[in-house]
């Protein structure tokens, strides 16, 4: 009897934990388990002694190929700016603690971490151990001593609020890659296992993050099936391992604009591809258009944060690169119509407060400004609306090095540099680290014509700081992941 409720215990004990903001009164927490749980419920409060308070809900889902069960329980009637104790129902559970979001219109400073392209890091990834990785221009081990990345955020977690995490998470679907080369044990057979275990591994490894600091995200490439870009391809990959299920199954209650009374009754058992179309179809429904956890938006004190897609439903008859002839696997749409994610861009920004949130920040995963592969049908679809809401900052990732390229409008710098100038800041970072490393920059001879500013060409790991100084000054660091350091550092002003 005693190992059955050591048994039991486990199954139900919380793991991969993950927070999300909800508005400035309302917080979005979620978990996994290896079992389905009736009631998923979290008590909080103000004190870690007094969590007096409850919220429940019945969200509890899965996929065909997955060991553990998302839940997702909504917190309500929250003060903005403010610490949270919870403790999520379970035997085997301990105590964690958040802060809700700075309400829009504070105008106070703050900070905000950004983060992109991060996977497993330790023997089944990015590690001390150096290996050959056929086909990458270079890879970087990392050096003992060296922080990864999470242990680079977490050491420093007092210097920011929250952090943002535009795309490529896990890199699970390099499992066959890691396979070959020795990374892992396994056979090509047990690869949907490997696949979920590296996802496991990975989630569990960013809850000392995503479990006491809000995380917002959107959808990369990597997310989208079981073999993104690599042979055999998608169409081996399992049902559950396709058209990002599993990004959908962990996110999707959890980002803002998909609250459960518009997901409304769904079977408990998602259906892979099915199941992943019903979720975000009926994520549509929102007044606001938006599809989380692939395109949204929220506020947070004086800024106003724009969440796209830029993977699938680029809408006007623009294919993108994750759907049926964009050139890489055949997913989505999510949408309930073609132009559903531009309309939503377009009421979105259009409807900013400029005295309330003078900032405006969008976040995606692949760039088109960029020293090469830039993504030029996502600069057709998306980059006319940003330019036409004047869009302070766009931040991407997609390219695994770090890159600058200032301030850009149709291909051309803009005279006033970072001086108030009208056109977006560009900024590029995959370099959060994972298993395939780092990507070295095209040639001097071959680069852009509107240049780079700075760049750190594969040869450090790191993520960005963006200090909020006050509603015209908004200072931009990218930090070295093994050591703290400032690699790069612009105040960019905007007379608002």
């Amino acid at each position: 009897m005693r190992l059955l409720c050591g048994l039991l215990a486990y199954l139900t004990t919380p793991v991969q934990q993950r927070l999300a903001f909800n508005g400035p009164m309302s917080m979005r927490i979620g978990w996994s388990t290896f079992q389905q749980l009736e009631q998923p419920t979290v008590y909080f409060g103000q004190s870690p002694h007094a969590m007096f308070r409850s919220a429940s809900s019945q969200s509890s889902t899965t996929y065909p190929t997955s060991r553990t069960w998302s839940n997702t329980v909504t917190l309500t009637m929250l003060k903005p700016y403010t610490t949270y104790y919870y403790k999520i129902v379970s035997t085997n559970s301990t105590i964690g603690s958040f802060k809700t979001a700075r309400a829009a219109g504070d105008h106070t400073p703050f900070t905000m971490a950004g983060v992109v392209d991060m996977g497993v890091f330790g023997p089944d990834g990015l590690s001390t151990r150096q290996m050959s990785y056929t086909g990458k221009a270079i890879v970087n081990s990392l050096n003992p001593g060296d922080h990864t990345t999470i242990q680079a955020l977490v050491a420093t977690a007092s210097q920011y609020e929250f952090i943002l995490h535009p795309g490529d998470f896990a890199y699970a679907d390099a499992w066959l890659s890691e396979l070959n080369l020795g990374y892992i044990n396994g056979t090509q057979a047990q690869g949907p296992q490997i696949y979920e275990g590296l996802l496991e591994q990975f989630f569990d490894q960013l809850a000392t993050l995503s479990g006491s600091k809000a995380y917002m995200v959107t959808a990369g490439n990597h997310e989208s099936n079981c073999l993104n870009g690599k042979s055999p391809g998608e169409a081996s990959c399992p049902i559950g391992q396709t058209n990002f299920t599993g990004f959908i199954n962990r996110y999707a209650e959890l980002m803002p604009e998909t609250p459960s009374t518009i997901l409304g009754h769904r079977p408990r058992l998602d259906t892979g591809l099915e199941g992943a179309h019903m979720k975000a179809r009926a994520a549509a429904a929102s007044t606001s258009g938006a599809v989380s956890p692939f395109w949204y938006s929220f506020d947070y004190g004086m800024t106003h944060y724009l969440m796209f897609d830029t993977e699938t439903d680029f809408g006007n008859g623009i294919i993108a690169p994750d759907e049926a002839g964009g050139g890489a696997d055949s997913d989505g749409p999510f949408g309930s119509y073609m132009n559903q994610q531009i309309d939503f861009i377009e009421k979105d920004l259009a409807a900013v407060d400029r005295s309330v949130t003078p900032w405006v920040f969008a976040a995606g995963h692949r760039p088109w400004y960029v020293d090469s592969g830039a993504c030029t049908t996502c600069q057709e679809a998306f980059e006319p609306l940003l330019i036409k809401h004047g869009v302070d900052v766009v931040y991407f990732g997609h390219v695994h090095n770090m890159q600058r390229l200032g301030p850009l409008a149709n291909n051309t710098k803009d005279p006033r540099g970072y001086n108030n100038p009208s056109a977006p800041v560009y900024l590029v970072n995959g370099a959060a680290g994972h298993f395939e490393g780092l990507d070295l920059m095209t040639t001097p001879d071959q680069l852009p014509s509107y240049g780079i500013e700075w760049a750190n060409n594969g040869t450090l790991y790191g993520y960005n700081l963006f200090k909020f100084l006050d509603r015209s000054h908004l200072e931009i660091q990218f930090v070295s992941s093994k050591d703290g350091d400032v690699l790069n550092s612009v105040t960019l002003f905007k007379k608002h």
